[in-house]
């Protein structure tokens, strides 16, 4: 495959720590151009990274050798982005989620078919050797008994659009959709049901601060969701099978350098610790993301993917 444009559309702090540089040092990706409504930004990022710089978005979308635009937006505006985006031939790289309505997730999910794009959802510990072993740890386990995932991060400095409800802040969207993810991507073809699911909203908070649900698989396995915001912070998984466990730290956000530890206790409770490999996450995800553009099957699969998680995460939340 020839190398291909990327633009990125959003230029907040996520977008300039995170995925620049790793876009900019990618081999499979040409960093074209960013876009933002912040002229200031716009310039700073297209001077730092030589590469074009829009304030107008219609000369970004009719940019002919533009291939790809990553939408690193709040979720509230992923929907008329990646719509946009889609109508003027480009493909879809959202940041998660693709949106925080089902409908207008299945909406962009039948467009990006029809315009023959590929569109795809940035759940970036997916495709981290340390997810890996989590499923690998399933596959090769007798009769898992439950799965605990749990997610929470202190309060922000500037939380920006994730108090705002028309942007789909709060922590559900937010970090309650690593959690859903992660069950449905061990288990991508069982069914699931919702057993339970309560989210919360404090006194005198615009959007939702935490929550929990309690799903259970086709497969006998019962999974709990646990996601907050403004507490102490957690980001781990855990899992109970008949014959051990296994337990890892930084399941979903972790810096470039972290190396994963995995506690594996045997059927008696004895524990050997596993050492992880270390790597980017979002040029792993990177890598996965430029392979579906000329597989069809791998294409199929992850709009299925998105599908599948857009409609479990409108099941929790509407519980």
């Amino acid at each position: 495959m020839s190398v291909l444009n990327i633009a990125v559309w959003g230029l907040g702090n996520h977008a300039l720590n995170r995925i620049l540089p790793v876009i900019d040092a990618f081999d499979g990706l040409n960093l074209l151009g960013v876009c933002s409504r912040n002229e200031k930004s716009v310039k700073r990022s297209a001077d730092k990274w030589n590469c074009i710089g829009w304030v107008n978005i219609d000369e970004m979308l009719n940019y002919p050798s533009l291939d790809i635009i990553y939408i690193a937006s709040p979720i509230g505006l992923h929907f008329q982005m990646s719509e946009m985006a889609l109508n003027a031939g480009k493909h879809v790289w959202c940041e998660k989620p693709l949106s925080c309505d089902f409908k207008e997730t299945k909406t962009l999910l039948d467009l990006a078919s029809e315009k023959n794009r590929v569109i795809n959802e940035t759940f970036m510990y997916l495709h981290h050797p340390q997810y890996k072993r989590v499923r690998k740890f399933v596959d090769e386990s007798q009769d898992v008994n439950s799965i605990i995932c749990r997610f929470g991060i202190p309060d922000l400095i500037s939380p920006g659009f994730r108090n705002n409800p028309k942007l789909c802040g709060g922590s559900f969207w937010d970090v309650g959709s690593y959690t859903t993810s992660a069950v449905l991507g061990i288990y991508p073809e069982q069914k699931v049901e919702v057993l339970f699911s309560e989210i919360i909203q404090n006194k005198n908070s615009f959007v939702d601060s935490s929550g929990r649900a309690l799903l259970r698989f086709s497969n006998g396995v019962t999974t709990y969701l646990e996601w907050a915001v403004g507490v102490a912070y957690k980001n781990e998984i855990d899992i109970w099978s008949k014959d051990g466990s296994l337990f890892t730290n930084k399941i979903f956000s972790k810096s470039s350098d972290y190396a994963p530890k995995f506690y594996i206790r045997d059927l008696n409770g004895n524990i050997k610790i596993e050492q992880g490999e270390n790597t980017e996450q979002f040029r792993e995800m990177f890598r996965y993301f430029l392979e579906i553009m000329d597989n069809e099957s791998m294409n199929n699969f992850e709009r299925e993917a998105i599908l599948q998680r857009a409609k479990l995460l409108n099941e929790i939340f509407t519980f």
